[in-house]
């Protein structure tokens, strides 16, 4: 089991083992919108924003996919954060970084 800190943002959480480090740079919220992203090798990460009154939550999910095609979810953190600024999620072998905005739909 490896740590996941939240850097500039609200929230801590635990994960399984995975090596992950990516920047996903700006991302595009639009509000219960589900975006998925390869982290590299066989892990993958989906994002869900929630426009808060004072920012905006993210739900990550944080996956493995195994050569057999079988799915294990590692982590499930939660961040708040204000629109444009970055947060990075950290964990003992790397980190998810990325700056999220808001689309009006």
């Amino acid at each position: 089991m490896m740590a996941v800190f939240i850097i500039g943002c609200s929230k801590q959480h635990s994960a399984h083992k995975l090596s992950i480090t990516k920047d996903l740079g700006v991302v595009e919220l639009v509000e219960g919108t589900p975006q998925h992203f390869t982290l590299g090798g066989q892990g993958s990460c989906t994002l869900t924003g929630k426009h808060l009154t004072d920012g905006i939550e993210i739900d990550f999910v944080i996956e493995l996919t195994h050569q057999n095609g079988a799915v294990d979810t590692l982590s499930r953190p939660t961040i708040t954060t204000a629109p444009g600024q970055h947060c990075v999620v950290e964990t003992a072998n790397g980190n998810i970084g990325l700056t999220p905005t808001w689309k009006t739909p």
